[in-house]
């Protein structure tokens, strides 16, 4: 599934059909703000930063000291232009480290639901042991119960994997998280689901 993944972003148009001149709408702003109202420091670890915009930038206009890691070498070489202020680095979520307590923050967008479900439970774990006692979360999941599904991204087919938004909220709390709020999103026909949590 990865590879295939990788592949769908490196060769498909994913900047040019989502995120090229997209701004952060009103909705994703207060559900920003609701993390920066959790944290008290300015490291914040971006899972799947894409090509860094629009989120990174906006987190670096913000005065946020941002490192973002995606699978495709293409995001990661464009995001270094886009935001020369962050550091992007290029590497499967569960193969780079970083130490424990390592960020004020970690947030993912689009991208939790491109490794297999079953893997999930595991990240949210790691995410836990970056993330310091005093920080927060920020994350997109999967809408709904899907084993491997496939679809297509800027021309490429893409594959999605997720559990239900009331199974990953359970995961997510056994893997040591404080669920804040939820939102679920609907946009461009897709319908993501917003999570804001706190280590317990």
């Amino acid at each position: 599934m990865r590879e295939k993944v990788k592949e769908g972003y490196e060769e498909g148009d994913y900047e040019g059909d989502y995120r090229e001149g997209r701004d952060v709408r009103e909705k994703e702003k207060e559900l920003f703000e609701g993390l920066f109202n959790e944290i008290s420091g300015p490291e914040v670890l971006d899972l799947g930063c894409g090509t860094g915009l629009p989120f990174d930038q906006y987190l670096v206009d913000q005065g946020f000291e941002v490192k973002g890691l995606d699978i495709s070498d293409k995001h990661v070489k464009k995001a270094r232009e886009n935001i020369p202020e962050a550091e992007f680095f290029q590497g499967d979520f569960f193969e780079k480290e970083f130490g424990d307590n390592s960020f004020d923050a970690v947030v993912s967008f689009y991208a939790i639901f491109h490794i297999p479900r079953e893997e999930h439970e595991k990240l949210f774990t790691q995410i836990r042991e970056w993330v310091k006692d005093d920080g927060a979360v920020l994350l997109t999941l999967g809408p709904e119960k899907m084993d491997e599904h496939r679809g297509e991204i800027g021309g490429e087919e893409m594959l999605w994997s997720s559990y239900s938004p009331e199974k990953n909220l359970e995961l997510l709390k056994e893997s040591g998280f404080k669920i804040l709020e939820t939102y679920t999103e609907d946009y461009r026909e897709e319908t993501h689901f917003w999570v804001l949590a706190q280590p317990e």
